[in-house]
């Protein structure tokens, strides 16, 4: 196998053009559908809220951004309509996020992008082989770190 051959079928340059390839879809499937304002950030943001992620701590620690970012994210897209914000009964500074119901119509565009990702993986490698690459990077995924790891994280912004 030539250098250039490695260099194309590397797995780390692989899973990243496969997450920007999804990524892109998933934005042009938002823009269909009325949601072309929203940048990669603020997509992320609306469906970890649709997953149960309700405040900007939790948001901040699981997008590796900090809450002053997430809380100008929060701020715009509550501004937009997709995101309300309720004060904590128990602490006065936390605000527990829900989606508008416009926020979930933009969730369900992006799933609806997801599947759609997913339909084509199955159509090229069939449907267990997708099953054991889902299995393969959930493993890796959440596996314990074993080496010491940078702080920098992905950000799609």
């Amino acid at each position: 196998m030539s250098q250039v051959d490695r260099a194309e079928h590397d797995l780390g340059m692989l899973l990243a053009a496969c997450c920007e390839r999804i990524v892109r879809n998933l934005l042009g499937e938002l823009a269909s559908a009325g949601y072309g304002h929203l940048t990669p950030s603020q997509s992320l943001t609306v469906l970890f809220i649709a997953d149960g992620f309700d405040t900007v701590t939790q948001l901040a620690e699981r997008l590796g951004m900090t809450t002053q970012a997430i809380s100008k994210i929060c701020a715009t897209l509550h501004t937009e309509g997709l995101l309300g914000r309720q004060a904590s009964a128990g602490d006065a500074r936390v605000r527990h996020l829900e989606l508008t119901a416009e926020g979930r119509r933009a969730v369900e565009a992006m799933r609806t992008a997801g599947v759609a990702a997913e339909r084509t993986w199955i159509d090229l490698v069939g449907e267990d082989t997708v099953e054991v690459v889902r299995g393969a990077l959930a493993a890796f995924a959440f596996a314990p770190q074993t080496a010491p790891a940078s702080p920098v994280h992905i950000r799609f912004a």
